[in-house]
């Protein structure tokens, strides 16, 4: 008889814990994520924050939940596309929190976010499993582009900063001394500064401001060139505006494409401070290159403003290899100097003037990636 009543008294238990478990297990469940960096840069390792928490007294002893990280649009192609699924399986006990870290490499450029919670469990005898998606927040990774190393498109840029050197030099105002800097052998003599040169003993050149500020603006063909070849085109767009911020020199940044938050053009305005190259990672990390463009690049060089090209270097970047986007730089009426930067397929970057001084031969062996 006793052993009836213990086997009754066991069923009623296993019933009462099965009812209450069916009814409350999720209730007051939350997953937290938080990525412990706003931003990385392609080919860092990200680490995101995890933090479950149970808000009730009644115990989970086995709780796990299963995620989905993957970015908000795909750039590249959908044989490659992936996302990243992780699990987590641990006891949960009441009115308690448990915290996971979770290092993720590998990521591409884009916008990572957690996008489905699956959240499991089980009684306090293992006979339920219950699972349902529940309640979290998450924060969102933005992967910048990669940078290019220097080396590798050094004869195209420092071409350029020739450009923009000259052309400064034409708009420096002499009434507005800027600083004293150390004399170069293509300086003038008549900015030698003689009483600076005769206190530190070497020669010292008078250095201005500018009438106005140079600024370059690049010009991005999101139309050309398979996925992989723009894809490259973008981590050579981050890096030279890289170069010459650091180089005091104010860049914009336009292209005939849209980002994939909110839909608008891409267009970066002219700036020189530090924080503009996040401003141009950030922008750059938007583009979806499965999106149409806007429109075609040739169409997109004509409609550029006037204004925006007011006092300001243009610079072409394009994978073009079929010369459209060449002979539009060459032709579009409002672009009246300024440089065209291909990206060819064997990894060189041809360089080529608004007057057409093609760099080729060596000066193209030189360039090469």
């Amino acid at each position: 008889m006793l052993i009836f009543w213990i086997l009754l008294g066991f069923g009623f238990l296993v019933i009462l814990q099965r009812a209450i478990y069916s009814a409350w297990w999720n209730r007051k469940i939350s997953v937290t994520f938080r990525f412990s960096k706003r931003a990385v840069t392609e080919g860092e390792t990200a680490e995101l924050l995890e933090r479950s928490e149970n808000r009730k007294l009644l115990p989970l002893p086995i709780f796990g939940y299963s995620y989905t990280l993957s970015r908000s649009f795909a750039s590249v192609s959908k044989s490659k596309e992936k996302t990243i699924t992780m699990q987590r399986r641990f006891a949960l006990a009441g009115r308690h929190a448990v915290t996971n870290r979770a290092k993720i490499a590998g990521l591409s450029r884009g916008i990572y976010c957690v996008d489905v919670v699956t959240a499991n469990a089980t009684d306090l005898f293992h006979f339920l499993h219950l699972e349902c998606p529940i309640p979290f927040s998450a924060s969102r990774l933005t992967v910048y582009p990669a940078k290019i190393p220097v080396q590798r498109f050094s004869f195209p840029a420092r071409l350029i900063l020739g450009s923009v050197t000259t052309r400064r030099r034409a708009l420096e105002d002499p009434f507005a001394l800027r600083s004293i800097r150390p004399y170069e052998i293509y300086d003038s003599p008549k900015i030698i500064n003689w009483k600076a040169s005769a206190r530190t003993g070497e020669l010292k050149v008078n250095q201005f401001e500018y009438t106005t500020d140079e600024a370059l603006v690049f010009l991005l063909d999101m139309e050309n060139g398979d996925v992989d070849d723009r894809e490259e085109l973008i981590r050579l767009a981050s890096s030279l505006c890289r170069f010459f911020l650091r180089r005091s020199v104010s860049v914009a940044l336009m292209a005939n494409c849209r980002d994939c938050i909110i839909g608008r053009p891409i267009r970066v305005p002219v700036g020189a401070d530090a924080s503009h190259q996040i401003t141009v990672d950030e922008t750059l990390a938007l583009i979806k290159l499965t999106i149409p463009v806007t429109e075609p690049f040739c169409e997109f060089l004509a409609g550029v403003p006037i204004e925006s090209l007011k006092g300001a270097l243009p610079v072409v970047l394009s994978a073009d290899s079929s010369g459209s986007a060449h002979a539009a730089f060459l032709n579009t009426p409002g672009i009246r100097d300024g440089y065209y930067l291909s990206v060819k397929k064997d990894g060189s970057i041809q360089t080529e003037s608004r007057l057409q001084l093609d760099i080729s031969g060596t000066a193209a062996k030189e360039a090469r990636l």
